[in-house]
């Protein structure tokens, strides 16, 4: 049994670990500080947040990491050598995992990130799989950012995108992605498991498999992953992409060549080391090829508490930055992939009574639902509208139960009968 799994004073508990540590009080105070934040916020982020490990698991695995890989933690002072060290590395913390030390900012997230840095990550993936460094190398990254949203993005009374820090684009949105197809458990236990015995890799592509028929989102993300490379690792990747070309030209030479399984994956490494697309392109056609995942998903559910778990994906889905300061929803160039996604999903969610419909014009409808569920508001089940008719205008108002969010109209020119939704009456979206 997990030795921290029936305790649940945090606070105790990590001051416990504190008692057998050399810290100084101010890395100690820091330390606890973290914790607080860490349980005041994290009930918001694992509702926004579907298919995440829950604070009990969340916070027991940072005990443990602090218990088991941290010695010596020092708080850099300002305009101290250390202070200068961090700024010209542009970091907030530098470990060191032989020596089990932490140098860090004295800010909660600084100490997050690095316990995040500190502790060991696997990532197991075969060794003939040809971009393995450059993937395990991109999940450590982004697993480290996906640790400090919680400090970032919550503060125990709101969520919001942090977009003042620079994270990894890229290795981010495709962490993000990875964890709404499996869940956040499945990652950890990716990250965690030494054993080399489970292809993570290969559950992960045949999950996407399973539901959309093909593997164009693996091969867009070998894709990806061949242009972020460094140039070593480029420069490796090429040369095994370069013998998967001889033998792709030796099938082909063979007279009555079929479309075999060999020759599909020998067709898919010519792609990719013959690509010309920027990684913004490729990136592009990945989210492009995640969003056929999630219509797919849509299609296939029949239970409607799955489908308000997918409606939660997408609200969280459209927040991840896309590149600097641009928020997949605002990408003009997911905007017309993202509506269909919504469109089917308020379709099918109307149809399953989990949504409440507001106009049987479908349009009207469609625009109405997806603008109330823009919002930040932690639970979408507190969502409430407000209906009213203005001269030729219909007003929509939305509430995060009594308090007023923000409001849309559109000028009315259709029938008043189609307005199911009863007018001057805050009503809740959600059944």
């Amino acid at each position: 049994m997990n030795l921290f799994s029936k305790l649940k004073d945090y606070n105790n508990l990590l001051e416990n670990i504190l008692d057998r540590k050399t810290f100084s009080s101010s890395a100690k105070s820091l330390l606890l500080s973290m914790i607080y934040k860490i349980e005041v916020a994290y009930l918001d982020r694992e509702k926004v947040k579907k298919k995440s490990l829950s604070k009990d698991e969340f916070l027991t695995h940072i005990l443990e990491m602090v218990k088991n890989y941290c010695d010596h933690v020092k708080i850099v002072e300002p305009d101290s050598e250390e202070a200068t060290l961090l700024a010209k590395h542009q970091v907030q913390a530098v470990t060191n995992h032989k020596e089990r030390s932490i140098l860090a900012y004295p800010t909660e997230i600084a100490m997050l990130y690095a316990i995040s840095d500190i502790e060991p990550k696997y990532y197991f993936m075969k060794e003939d799989f040809i971009f393995k460094k450059v993937f395990q190398n991109l999940l450590v990254e982004a697993y480290k950012q996906n640790t400090m949203e919680v400090l970032k993005n919550f503060n125990g009374w709101s969520w919001d995108v942090d977009v003042s820090q620079q994270i990894d684009y890229v290795s981010n949105l495709i962490y993000q992605n990875i964890m709404i197809v499996k869940g956040e458990k499945f990652l950890q236990d990716w990250r965690m498991d030494a054993s080399a015995k489970t292809d993570y890799l290969l559950e992960l592509k045949r999950t996407i498999r399973k539901i959309t028929g093909n593997d164009n989102y693996y091969v867009a993300l070998c894709k990806v992953l061949y242009l972020v490379a460094d140039k070593v690792n480029k420069t490796q990747i090429q040369k095994q992409l370069q013998e998967k070309e001889k033998e792709y030209l030796q099938v082909l030479a063979k007279e009555n060549t079929k479309e075999d399984k060999e020759l599909k994956v020998l067709k898919n490494y010519h792609s990719i080391l013959y690509n010309t697309n920027s990684v913004l392109q490729e990136l592009l056609n990945l989210q492009i090829y995640f969003l056929i995942y999630l219509k797919k998903k849509i299609e296939k559910t029949t239970i409607p508490e799955e489908m308000m778990e997918i409606i939660y994906q997408i609200r969280y889905y459209q927040n991840i930055e896309f590149s600097e300061n641009c928020l997949i929803k605002n990408y003009d160039a997911l905007k017309k992939e993202l509506d269909y996604v919504w469109k089917l999903a308020i379709t099918k969610a109307c149809k399953m009574n989990v949504i409440k419909i507001i106009s049987m014009d479908i349009e009207t409808n469609f625009e109405f639902v997806k603008y109330a569920l823009d919002t930040r508001m932690i639970d979408l089940e507190e969502v409430r509208l407000y209906l009213e008719f203005e001269k030729e205008d219909l007003i929509l108002k939305i509430y995060d139960k009594e308090v007023f969010e923000k409001q849309t109209k559109i000028k009315w020119t259709g029938n008043k009968k189609d307005i199911v939704m009863r007018t001057k009456k805050i009503t809740k979206l959600f059944y």
